[in-house]
């Protein structure tokens, strides 16, 4: 009797298991991206045994595409196994860029167009016109997967043009500057969440003095002609629920740049790492942690810039510079609306900083006169069914010296 039990047992268990069998697996929603593109994030295969656990992998996997708005899945019971329907919302990635930015006595506003799912292949082309105290246009081209392989490639063209500040014995002199860069990077994808790039480019750098009258150690004009390598190690552990975020992402950068002429070779490494906590159904803590050392010259030209756009909301346009950073970002976001197609969110931040001085030594990280700290608060307005369709303003303020204070304005979220 015993026997015939676990007979039976075996029989039902079997029965069972092939009820559970996969025999369909659809994509239903798309309207621009192929579904070959996406067959490579899906796990899941026709034969495999049903895994809840997979299909929520597999879904959240979709979801850090920023493709799409939603993405859903129905299992569907059928006589000789089950049937796996993915459901998608598109986002509209083809996209006009009117992005703009502002702070006391500055202003910069960015025109173009974006697409971040080209051809319905997840390739990317962004080409834009800003004008920063002066005009700026750029091109960036990525395929990011060929043919479906762990391999691909992004193509930049540059004109860079601003008025930039540099620091001359405790003067501020305006040069012209002009960058001029044609480079490209090899992508190397691990898996669906880590990556390599290795990249090459030349560019050249003029500077013209803008700011009239002589002054010591600044010269009128410099131009300079390099090569600039890199590679860039990225690991990514961001789900994105909607505008909401979970998890960490850490990005190593490492650069070294040669001069076509005689300057010595100038080396840059900086790391960041962004991590993102959600609290309760509407809160989201987000924070981020750079650390910057590059090649320790005593030069005007150093590459750690303190800025309202950068690092330190309400400091003001590029006011310091030094060859080694410490920065720390942090904010509370709040959705105080979220509606089908719209949300909006409060935050709170602080940002706090210290610099390497040109030509100084670690100890300058510990000066109080290099160490900066702000807070503040202000507001994201996102339209839930567009790419990277968010609207912010913060204000910030020195807690030390309120009378440093400052609006900044941009598009997507700080960080």
């Amino acid at each position: 009797m015993k026997n015939i039990a676990i007979v039976v047992f075996a029989f039902l268990n079997v029965l069972h298991s092939h009820s559970q069998e996969i025999n369909s697996v659809q994509l239903v929603g798309l309207k621009k991206t192929e579904p070959s593109y996406l067959q490579q994030f899906i796990s899941i295969r026709i034969g495999d045994q049903l895994d809840s656990v997979q299909l929520q992998v597999t879904k959240q996997r979709l979801s850090n595409l920023e493709m799409f708005s939603d993405v859903s899945f129905d299992v569907e019971s059928k006589n000789d196994g089950v049937g796996v329907v993915f459901t998608f919302q598109e986002l509209y990635t083809l996209l006009p860029i009117f992005s703009f930015g502002g702070i006391e006595e500055n202003f910069w506003i960015q025109l173009g167009a974006s697409e971040v799912n080209l051809d319905g292949r997840g390739n990317k082309l962004t080409a834009y016109y800003q004008y920063y105290d002066r005009s700026s246009l750029a091109v960036h081209l990525t395929f990011d997967r060929i043919k479906q392989s762990d391999w691909g490639v992004n193509l930049n063209i540059i004109k860079w043009s601003t008025l930039e500040p540099l620091f001359f014995s405790d003067q501020t002199v305006e040069y012209e500057y002009d960058n001029y860069t044609i480079g490209t990077n090899l992508i190397r994808h691990f898996n669906f969440t880590d990556r390599v790039e290795f990249g090459a480019a030349f560019f050249t750098e003029d500077y013209r003095k803008f700011t009239s009258g002589s002054i010591e150690g600044a010269p009128d004009k410099v131009d300079k002609n390099k090569l600039l390598g890199k590679a860039i190690f990225v690991w990514n552990r961001v789900d994105y629920h909607f505008h909401y975020l979970e998890g960490f992402h850490n990005q190593l950068n490492l650069q070294t740049v040669h001069s076509l002429d005689t300057d010595p070779a100038f080396y840059i490494a900086f790391n960041d790492i962004k991590n993102f906590w959600r609290s309760g159904d509407r809160g989201n803590f987000a924070s981020r942690l750079r650390l910057g050392l590059s090649t320790n010259e005593e030069s005007p030209f150093a590459p750690f810039v303190l800025d309202s756009y950068l690092n330190i909301r309400g400091v003001g346009n590029r006011v310091d510079r030094g060859t080694g950073a410490i920065i720390l970002n942090a904010e509370y976001r709040h959705t105080l609306l979220d509606k089908n197609k719209v949300a909006i969110q409060g935050v709170i931040f602080s940002d706090s900083g210290s610099w390497r001085n040109p030509g100084g030594d670690f100890a300058d990280f510990a000066d109080s006169q290099n160490f900066v700290f702000f807070s503040g608060g202000g507001f994201r307005f996102i339209h839930k069914k567009i790419y990277n369709a968010i609207f912010r303003i913060d204000y910030g303020f020195n807690l030390q010296k309120p009378e440093v204070n400052g609006f900044v304005l941009g598009i997507g979220q700080y960080f």
